[in-house]
C-alpha cells in the first residue's frame, strides 16, 4: 500500500512539473515583453526628440499558442500521508492519468532501483565477485609487481648460478649493502645478549659458527626473537637450531634480565645493531626453515635446511628480504589507487562498495571482501611470475621472491576466511545494514542521495 501510494504520490508530482514548466515559460514571455515595452518607450522618447514621424505600427508581443493559466497548487500542510495520496489520485484522474498503472520502479532511474533493492537485500553470502574492470585491473598490478621483480628484486648478489649462469644482483640490495657497519659496533657493545655467545657454545651445537649463529639462533631472527629472543634474555639463556634440524636449549649464557619491557628493548636494539653488519640477520621466519631436513633440491640433492643455509651464506638476509617487498609494495599501492579512484569516480561503485563493507564490517580497505578478491588475483599473478623468474635463472632458489609468496598466502587466507564465514552471520549483517538503512529513512529534497525522477 505504501508504495502504491508512493508511486501516485510521484505521478502526481510528475504532472505538476509539467505545469510549472509551462508557469515558467510564461512567466519568461512575460519578463520578455515588459523588456519590449521599456525598449519601445525610450525609443519613442528618442524619436520624439529628435523629431522623426514615428513609425505607423507599434511592436507588440505575441499570445503563446496553447499556454493555460496554471491552476493553484493545494495546500498541503498539516495533511497526512492517506489525505496526500487521495488528493494525488483524484488530481491524477483529472488529466486522465491511469492510477492503476502506476509503478515506482517506472518513475525512478533504473541504476536508483538497483540501489534502493540493493541496501534492503539479503543473502547467505557476501557478494564479492571482482567484475571485469577490477579483474583487469588486478592483472596489470600483478604484471607492474613481477616487472618489479626482475628489474629490481633480482637476486642478492652477482654469482655465477651452477658455473653457468652469470646472474647480475638486485642493486637495491647492493645500495642498502653500502651501509656496512662493524659487527662490534657501539650498539652492539651496548646492547650484548646471552644468545650471542658463539665461542662458547660452538661445541655444543654443530654447525655453530661466527658466520651462521644468527641463522641458528631464534633470537637473531627479526619475527621469532621478539618473542623466543626476549624469553633467552629473561632467562639467561640461548635457543638455537643444530645442523641436523634439532632444537638446543642452553642456559646460564649471561645475566638474566626479569623485566620483560627491557629485554624486548634489548632484543629490539641487538636487531638493529646486527641488521647491517657483513652477515646481517636472516629474512623474518627464515630460521624455521633450517630444522626442515626434507626434501631434495637442487642438482646437489640438499634438504630444505641445507638450501636455506646456503641460500643465508649468499647473502639472503634482512636487507635482500627489504628489496623484496618492493615489488609487494608496488601492487598494493597500484590496487589500492585504483579501489578509491574508481569509488571516487564512480558513485554507483562506491554505493555499493560502502554497502558490501557495511555488511562484512570492514572498517579497513584490507578487510574488503571485494579488495580481498582482487588482491588475491594480483599476488597470484605476481607469483606466478616470480616462478618464472626461478625458472629463467637455471633454478636459482636465490631468485625466490619470499615476500611476495607470503603476501599471496596471506591474501588467499584472507579470502578464504570471508568464504569461510557463517551464514547465520552474513545474514545478520545484511540485516542490520538494512535495518539501518531504515532507521535513516527517505534522504531529505537537497540530499545528493534523493532518488532521481525521470520526468517524462
Amino acid at each position: 500500500m505504501e508504495l502504491e501510494g508512493l508511486s501516485i504520490a510521484l505521478g502526481a508530482i510528475d504532472e505538476d512539473l509539467k505545469t510549472a514548466r509551462e508557469h515558467i515559460a510564461r512567466d519568461a514571455a512575460r519578463e520578455t515583453a515588459d523588456k519590449l515595452d521599456v525598449f519601445e518607450a525610450r525609443t519613442q522618447k528618442l524619436i520624439q526628440e529628435l523629431g522623426i514621424s514615428p513609425p505607423p505600427n507599434n511592436v507588440s508581443l505575441p499570445a503563446i499558442p496553447g499556454a493555460k493559466t496554471p491552476p493553484e497548487p493545494k495546500p498541503v500542510a498539516g495533511v497526512d500521508w492517506d489525505q496526500l495520496v487521495c488528493d494525488a489520485r483524484e488530481r491524477l484522474v483529472q488529466r486522465g492519468v491511469d492510477v492503476d498503472q502506476l509503478a515506482l520502479a517506472d518513475w525512478l532511474d533504473p541504476d536508483e532501483v538497483k540501489r534502493i533493492e540493493m541496501r534492503f537485500s539479503g543473502d547467505f553470502t557476501l557478494r564479492s565477485k571482482p567484475d571485469c574492470y577490477d579483474t583487469a585491473a588486478a592483472i596489470a598490478t600483478g604484471l607492474a609487481a613481477g616487472l618489479v621483480d626482475f628489474l629490481i628484486v633480482r637476486i642478492p648478489k652477482d654469482i655465477l648460478y651452477l658455473r653457468q649462469f652469470a646472474q647480475s644482483g638486485s642493486p637495491f640490495t647492493q645500495w642498502l649493502r653500502s651501509f656496512d657497519v662493524p659487527a662490534d659496533n657501539w650498539l652492539a657493545t651496548y646492547c650484548k645478549t646471552s644468545f650471542d655467545k658463539v665461542s662458547q657454545v660452538s661445541a655444543q651445537i654443530t654447525g655453530f659458527g661466527p658466520t651462521t649463529h644468527r641463522l641458528q639462533t631464534f633470537g637473531h631472527d627479526p619475527l621469532l626473537g621478539l618473542v623466543i629472543g626476549t624469553i633467552d634474555i629473561m632467562r639467561g639463556g640461548l635457543t638455537a637450531i643444530n645442523k641436523e634440524g634439532q632444537v638446543v636449549t642452553l642456559s646460564g649464557q649471561g645475566a638474566p634480565i626479569y623485566n620483560p619491557l627491557v629485554a624486548l628493548t634489548h632484543e629490539i636494539l641487538h636487531l638493529i645493531s646486527d641488521g647491517f653488519t657483513p652477515m646481517g640477520i636472516p629474512a623474518p621466519g627464515w630460521s624455521v626453515a633450517t630444522s626442515l631436513q626434507v626434501g631434495h633440491l637442487g642438482p646437489n640433492d640438499q634438504t630444505v635446511a641445507e638450501m636455506a643455509r646456503w641460500m643465508y651464506l649468499q647473502g639472503y638476509d634482512s636487507r635482500h628480504f627489504l628489496t623484496m617487498t618492493t615489488s609487494v609494495a608496488a601492487a598494493e599501492t597500484i590496487l589500492r589507487s585504483y579501489f578509491w579512484t574508481r569509488r571516487w569516480l564512480d558513485q554507483e561503485y562506491h554505493a555499493e562498495m560502502s554497502h558490501v563493507a557495511a555488511v562484512a564490517g570492514a572498517i579497513t580497505t584490507s578487510a574488503h571482501p571485494r579488495f580481498q578478491g582482487m588482491a588475491l588475483i594480483a599476488h597470484a599473478v605476481a607469483t606466478g611470475i616470480n616462478m618464472g623468474k626461478v625458472a629463467v635463472c637455471g633454478g636459482n632458489p636465490l631468485a625466490i621472491n619470499y615476500a611476495q609468496w607470503l603476501r599471496f598466502l596471506h591474501a588467499s587466507f584472507n579470502v578464504i576466511q570471508t568464504k569461510l564465514r557463517s551464514p547465520s552471520d552474513v545474514l545478520i549483517g545484511y540485516g542490520c545494514t538494512g535495518l539501518q538503512a531504515l532507521e535513516q529513512g527517505w534522504p531529505d529534497l537537497d540530499d545528493p542521495d534523493m532518488p532521481i525522477l525521470i520526468v517524462r
